[in-house]
């Protein structure tokens, strides 16, 4: 149904828009629509004709700012497991390490810079960290995905034990066992080192309490740390080495999924029709398509200005308490390639994009002005993709309402022409 907007009402309805967001992951951006222009437009409303919701099966997980580790079932979801590949690294400005005999290293500690907890970011988990040394080095130039493993050396343990981590922690320290001092303890060149230590594999076992820890790897604070004295005539000397891991190395998170019992557990793509799921950690992800309604208003509008149109996710009865930080809209190509839409250029500078949960509505909101004009321009939707922004760091999760409730997803717009 087509109505007259009020000057007032389209820009109040612009200007709140107007939010910011950081996403570490995407290097996207923004060309918005001048929103102090003057204009009376006309309000219309457009339906998905076609949605699922279907497994993430390529997600890159190389190198990122974040991470996460640990365990952790849900109902809906099934059970998710995540661990960490890292190398181990000289500082970046050394290119060469040398340790003599007269060095003795008293004790070694692997610290993790705390982000989230999940599912309770208030309560004190009992983790079981296990921290094993890789069976063969991780390469610097490789990628590596959500899928990926790399085999460890099980006689090479260098910590198994459990460790109380609370909301109150901002690091954890994991003390490690004394047969990695032989591993540290070498003469040899940047490059040498990475490939004679192999690297580490961290990970919660399920031995302790279920739950998921993120790490931000750009902090420094995330390290692997060797303190030492040497004796020098009667001059006793301490001191500590810092060794790199996470950032300033190559390392990458393996997720690993258990839908049995759940709706996903054949694999297959699931119906949109009353319910749509975004889950992170290469987990499951939503497709749409207004086909229809593009082609239609197309053809009734065919030189319609779009001024403002927002996409709207409200949020099924059953969605998790826990939101997820923000949903990416990306755009099917000719080519069968998905791209992020015209609205996203640079998320760093983002100021109306926006992708946020309004608790007012109990919905998401996206403004995608630019794709829904070049969809118009086409005259017709191949379909978007919708995903997590923060899918590999964060647990957060969502259900959504299906293209069938009354309550459905919808692209809300005001145009002129």
């Amino acid at each position: 149904m087509k109505r007259l907007i009020s000057l007032a009402i389209v820009l109040g309805m612009m200007i709140s828009l107007m939010t910011s967001c950081v996403d570490e992951e995407s290097e996207l951006g923004l060309s918005l629509v001048d929103t102090t222009m003057l204009y009376n437009g006309k309000a219309d409303t457009l339906y998905a004709d076609n949605a699922w919701t279907e497994y993430e099966d390529s997600l890159l997980t190389s190198n990122y700012s974040f991470g996460i580790i640990g365990n952790y079932t849900d109902p809906t979801f099934g059970k998710v497991s995540s661990e960490l590949y890292t190398q181990i690294a000289l500082p970046s400005n050394a290119n060469n390490i040398s340790l003599d005999s007269s060095l003795i290293i008293d004790s070694v500690i692997l610290t993790l810079t705390k982000s989230q907890l999940f599912p309770d970011t208030g309560r004190v988990y009992n983790f079981h960290f296990e921290v094993k040394q890789l069976a063969e080095a991780l390469i610097s130039d490789t990628q590596f995905y959500a899928e990926s493993t790399l085999p460890v050396d099980e006689n090479a343990v260098f910590f198994d034990g459990n460790v109380r981590v609370s909301n109150r922690d901002t690091t954890i320290r994991l003390v490690l066992d004394t047969s990695i001092y032989s591993v540290l303890h070498q003469t040899a060149t940047a490059e040498e080192f990475i490939k004679n230590t192999k690297g580490l594999r961290v990970k919660i076992t399920t031995a302790g309490d279920e739950g998921l820890v993120s790490i931000d790897f750009s902090s420094s604070k995330t390290c692997l740390r060797a303190f030492y004295h040497y004796q020098y005539g009667t001059t006793t000397t301490q001191g500590y080495y810092t060794f790199l891991m996470g950032a300033g190395t190559s390392h990458f998170t393996h997720f690993e999924h258990s839908y049995s019992g759940t709706p996903f557990a054949s694999g297959n793509k699931i119906s949109g029709a009353m319910r749509l799921y975004l889950e992170p950690l290469a987990g499951q992800r939503i497709r749409m398509s207004f086909d229809n309604g593009i082609q239609a208003f197309s053809k009734a509008h065919p030189m319609a200005v779009i001024q403002h149109a927002e996409l709207i996710m409200p949020l099924a009865p059953e969605s998790p308490l826990l939101k997820p930080d923000q949903i990416l809209t990306l755009g099917k190509q000719a080519d069968n390639s998905d791209v992020y839409i015209d609205d996203l250029i640079d998320l760093h500078t983002l100021s109306g994009y926006d992708g946020t949960y309004h608790e007012d509505g109990n919905y998401y909101r996206m403004r995608i002005t630019q794709h829904v004009q070049g969809l118009l321009r086409e005259g017709k939707d191949r379909g978007i993709l919708l995903l997590l922004n923060s899918r590999r760091h964060a647990a957060q999760r969502a259900i959504f309402n299906g293209i069938n409730t009354t309550n459905r997803p919808k692209i809300a717009i005001v145009y002129t022409e």
